[in-house]
């Protein structure tokens, strides 16, 4: 697991993972405060809180995205390690390129990557939609929402059919928003 000390409203940047791209590390340093900046005041919220922001290698996010969320979900280690547990946020790791995720003591971790960022412009945009997914999960009651999701995920804690498809059309309009926020922001960069 990625050491983090995070404070509250600090950002941090991490490279996890052979080989992971010296340079998209360093336009993640130059651009994150600057994204993370246009999110808050177009929102106008609460500070956005403590962001890790990890670079990686398309192998390693499962298990990253598992971890993070297994741990702070409350989910045994014995089964948030285990090859079969897959989550929805993360789907196909070869499509994806960034995913907010709660972590434990109350911080959130910010998957890119790294291969699919090669490209500064969208380096950018993946970096506004991960930013408004931070913003997302800092609203009241979304992170005990995700906690509830995850524990269903890894079946631990299932949830009712009734109460998981509330939950997943949930997700689910938290993903178009997002993508109708970046869209709209996207011209501000």
């Amino acid at each position: 697991m990625p050491a983090t000390r995070n404070k509250p409203s600090q950002l941090s940047v991490l490279r996890y993972g052979v080989f992971v791209s010296l340079i998209a590390e360093q336009r993640v340093v130059s651009y994150a405060p600057t994204v993370r900046n246009l999110i808050h005041d177009h929102f106008g919220r609460r500070p956005l809180g403590a962001v890790t922001i990890i670079l990686t290698k398309p192998r390693l996010l499962l298990s990253l995205a598992n971890e993070a969320q297994g741990e702070a979900a409350g989910v045994p280690e014995n089964i948030w390690k285990s090859a079969g547990v897959k989550q929805s946020i993360i789907g196909k790791p070869k499509d994806f390129s960034v995913a907010t995720l709660i972590a434990p003591k109350g911080a959130m971790w910010m998957l890119i990557n790294a291969p699919k960022m090669r490209d500064p412009k969208q380096l950018k945009l993946s970096l506004l939609r991960g930013f408004v997914e931070v913003d997302q999960l800092i609203r009241s009651g979304a992170r005990d929402n995700r906690v509830a999701w995850v524990r269903h995920e890894m079946k631990v804690a299932p949830l009712s059919k009734r109460q998981a498809n509330k939950l997943q059309a949930q997700i689910l309009a938290d993903g178009a928003e997002a993508e109708s926020v970046t869209t709209d922001l996207a011209r501000r960069l």
